[in-house]
């Protein structure tokens, strides 16, 4: 039986397939079995949790396009939540960090 996997919009733009997936009433993306077959997992449902969403029925994939009561809840996997280390901030060209003001780097900006 087929199964379309709900996930959000972040999975479908790694995969690249938001251009060619219907797009659910809550702004998710229905995925296809061979667009998470490249994730870990024995199932379908495996893959679909690793990607932070929940395999669905032909009728449940339809009632989450035309908008539901009570629509599947997704997550952004771990894996494309970005790391702690980095800033979500963006630097301008006038800021200059203290490393780089110690090894001359603002220099070379």
């Amino acid at each position: 039986m087929a199964k379309y996997i709900k996930a959000t919009k972040a999975v479908a733009d790694y995969l690249g397939v938001t251009a060619d997936r219907n797009r659910t009433a809550d702004g998710n993306y229905l995925l296809w079995q061979a667009d998470v077959a490249r994730f870990p997992g024995d199932t379908i449902s495996e893959r679909a949790a690793y990607a932070g969403g929940v395999d669905l029925s032909a009728q449940a994939a339809r009632q989450e396009t035309d908008g539901t009561d009570h629509p599947a809840k997704t997550t952004l996997p771990p894996w494309l939540q970005p790391d702690d280390e980095t800033t979500t901030e963006e630097t301008t060209a006038d800021e200059t960090t203290e490393e780089e003001t110690a090894t001359g780097k603002e220099d070379n900006l």
